[in-house]
């Protein structure tokens, strides 16, 4: 799988390089390689980016296959089946609640009067509530 990526993407950059090279040697002439050349350099630097990545999503493979061994592994299940909301009712209950205790205490915080060091314009502020309370 790892191959038919890198050789997608290897594709991808050729005609990258293809576009580009036709386009510079029409608005520079002679400040890039010429289109052969610039072909073989990316051909080279894609072949070597192509087996480099495959080698390396087979080591990947291979330590996660002994460590997957040695440690369980991961169990992954996806399903519909929701017959327990149970968690996520009460954390969307306890975020509300704890909104609505947080409103409460910002709408109760007390204006400080503006100082004449201040340069907002003279408005008042909110000084914040104390929320070690209960």
């Amino acid at each position: 799988m790892a191959f038919l990526f890198l050789a997608g993407l290897g594709i991808c950059v050729l005609g990258t390089v293809l576009i580009a090279s036709v386009i510079l040697a029409v608005a520079a002439p002679g400040a890039w390689p010429s289109l052969p050349d610039s072909l073989l350099i990316a051909t080279v630097v894609i072949a070597m980016e192509v087996f480099l990545g495959t080698a390396m999503a087979c080591l990947c493979g291979l330590a996660y296959n002994y460590t997957a061994r040695f440690s369980g592994g991961v169990q992954v299940d996806l399903t519909d089946d929701l017959t327990d909301p149970a968690p996520v009712t009460e954390a969307l209950g306890l975020a509300r609640r704890l909104q609505a205790r947080a409103r409460e205490r910002l709408r109760g915080a007390k204006p400080v009067p503006a100082s004449a060091g201040d340069t907002d314009g003279g408005e008042p502020r909110t000084s914040a509530p104390d929320l070690d309370g209960p």
